[in-house]
């Protein structure tokens, strides 16, 4: 049993590592171009004074920030899953929990606060689609995991990924079923 789980945690975190790849570089910019973030002043003295940008009510971040990936599913949701479980942590630099099911799939739910469902790299190609009335893409990783990924917004989605032992067609119908209970709790 344990060397099942740890063979589905290495599963996990290689689809959050094949998904984690983007075109754009993270991080905070430093120059002075407009581009919103904070800038480095000089003052009379030689010294310096940072100043931010004003606060904006759209961050791109914030309903993303706002969530916890292990209570995404309700009790309801991981009993019609037959998952338990339920362990967080912090792979690629997304937010993700991870749960067990007793027929040997998993389910993970992933929260990526600054990758969109536009910035899905993979090496089969996203398959655009729908789930309830929000854009989603679906792809499919080494070793049969599939993912839905979920639009939160433009910069920020969460990724729903199942893996059943290879089975990539149980892998995608788990993963699309628990995309569908996902969806109605986001932002």
């Amino acid at each position: 049993m344990r060397r099942t789980a740890l063979f589905v945690t290495a599963l996990v975190a290689l689809a959050v590592a094949l998904v984690s790849c983007s075109s754009e570089t993270p991080g905070d910019a430093t120059s002075g171009d407009g581009d919103g973030t904070s800038v480095q002043i000089p003052t009379e003295g030689g010294d310096s004074e940072t100043t931010e940008p004003p606060e904006t009510s759209e961050s791109g971040t914030g309903s993303a920030d706002s969530l916890e990936p292990c209570e995404l599913f309700s009790s309801d949701d991981l009993a019609a899953l037959s998952l338990t479980g339920g362990q967080e942590e912090e792979l690629a630099g997304a937010r993700v929990c991870l749960w067990q099911a007793t027929d040997n799939h998993t389910v993970s739910a992933g929260v990526w606060a600054n990758l969109g469902i536009d910035d899905v790299q993979s090496k089969t190609p996203p398959e655009p689609k729908t789930v309830g009335s929000r854009p989603a893409t679906q792809y499919t990783g080494e070793l049969g995991v599939c993912v839905v990924a979920l639009e939160l917004t433009e910069t920020s989605r969460v990724d729903v990924t199942a893996a059943a032992q290879g089975d990539l067609n149980k892998a995608c119908s788990i993963a699309n079923q628990a995309a569908e209970l996902v969806e109605p709790k986001l932002p």
